[in-house]
């Protein structure tokens, strides 16, 4: 009895192989249907995309390049006058901090204050090409709006 166990046991081993190796084969064919099915959809999907990206780059690009070609028209000025006004607010302090920075200390806060150097000359300013001579500067001028003192 013991052998027609076994032999049992053994038919019933095999048999279950075969339904596995069976059902792997007909899920691999159904895959492989499936992406035959399915590829051509999502090619098609694809197309369809690229080109209403396309369609909306072509409608939505002029007009929008348009707006902001206008706002950029708009702004400049805007930005001009703050860039003036900002460089008319900062001169002040330019011409206070500069001349310390570059050691001539008699010159802070003085509008005729240039401070640049050229071919290795530094030009302090127009009336005094290499700074005052004297302690106190006869020709200073405050940089400052409404300041009536003397630096000299």
């Amino acid at each position: 009895m013991e052998d027609w166990l076994k032999q049992v046991q053994a038919d019933l081993e095999t048999l279950v192989h075969s339904t596995l190796d069976q059902t792997e084969q007909l899920l691999d064919d159904l895959a492989d249907q499936a992406a035959e099915t399915v590829g051509p959809l999502v090619e098609a999907a694809d197309a369809a995309m690229d080109e209403l990206a396309e369609q909306v780059a072509d409608n939505i690009s002029p007009p929008l390049t348009q707006a902001l070609d206008e706002l950029e028209t708009q702004i400049d000025p805007l930005v001009g006058s703050m860039v003036s006004w900002c460089e008319q607010a900062i001169a002040p302090i330019h011409q206070t901090i500069t001349p310390w920075l570059q050691n001539h200390p008699k010159c802070a806060g003085c509008s005729y204050y240039h401070g640049e150097s050229y071919n290795n000359q530094m030009l302090v300013c127009a009336l005094h090409p290499q700074g005052p001579e004297y302690d106190e500067c006869p020709d200073w001028e405050s940089v400052w709006p409404n300041d009536q003192s003397n630096n000299g």
